[in-house]
């Protein structure tokens, strides 16, 4: 059945809490992966340049219900002080800024390839994981810079300061990554997942993009508006979690839910 043919589902009932479901669990699960991912890249890029014993030696934190679901205290665990002080800060940066470029930005241009595979857009589920996974990668990007890249502490400034320069200086160039990885994702992989993953039900749409919006803008964008990184990054977060957070789902509503329920 070609798609100008296909009937669409408005109803919400129990197939929209069952989707709404394994979407949270599909998150959940993604947010992990892309979290190790990142602090896995710090780690075997300090561990090949011979500052950690070993590759995965990441500090897991504490065992609390918090911190197993979100991974909120689990950290790298490199000793960068030891590092700068033996003069070696191209390392220092290197390690700094694997983990969202290397660990997050090379894997979601993967994910972004596998799911151009025949059999993967055939199998609505492995899409709709490997789609959430690409979210987790590009967001968390995104919670790096811009959010929390003019700042004294995280990756950014680590890295800015291994390459000997401010952290405004280095602005521009890990921006101009962020900003094109996050057009792909909401122009190149939204566009290639949407329809597949919500298989003809406006309220699973209306889902879909609810659940892309919060977790781009407002989970991975709002951590600092508690001002514990700064002035700057504290209005960057409140922006990105109470403006962009709100537009973006408008403008992919406008994308997507008005041409899905018009006349075919």
């Amino acid at each position: 059945m070609d798609r100008d043919s296909r009937s669409h589902d408005t109803a919400f009932g129990r197939s929209t809490i069952v989707f709404a479901l394994v979407t949270l669990l599909y998150v959940l699960v993604a947010h992990a992966l892309a979290y190790l991912t990142h602090e896995y890249a710090h780690t075997v890029t300090a561990w090949s340049l011979g500052w950690m014993a070993r590759p995965f030696d990441v500090d897991y934190g504490a065992a609390t219900v918090s911190n197993i679901i979100f991974l909120g205290d689990v950290s790298d665990n490199v000793s960068y002080d030891p590092i700068f002080a033996s003069g070696h800060g191209p390392s220092a940066a290197m390690i700094a800024l694997a983990g969202p470029f290397l660990g997050n930005g090379i894997s979601y241009f993967l994910i972004y390839a596998v799911t151009g595979a025949a059999w993967v857009r055939s199998r609505r589920y492995v899409l709709m994981f490997l789609y959430w996974l690409a979210l987790m990668c590009a967001a968390n990007i995104w919670s790096y810079v811009p959010i929390r890249a003019l700042t004294t502490h995280a990756d950014i400034a680590l890295a800015a300061k291994g390459f000997g320069i401010s952290t405004w200086l280095l602005f521009p160039f890990v921006m101009a990554i962020s900003a094109f990885v996050t057009w792909h994702f909401l122009t190149r992989m939204v566009a290639r997942a949407c329809e597949p993953i919500v298989a003809g039900s406006l309220p699973n749409l209306v889902l879909f993009v609810a659940f892309t919006a919060f977790w781009y803008f407002s989970f991975f964008g709002g951590d600092p508006t508690s001002g514990s990184y700064g002035p700057i990054s504290q209005i960057l977060s409140i922006t990105s979690r109470y403006l962009l957070f709100p537009l973006c789902a408008a403008w992919l509503g406008s994308r997507y839910v008005a041409r899905f329920i018009s006349p075919r």
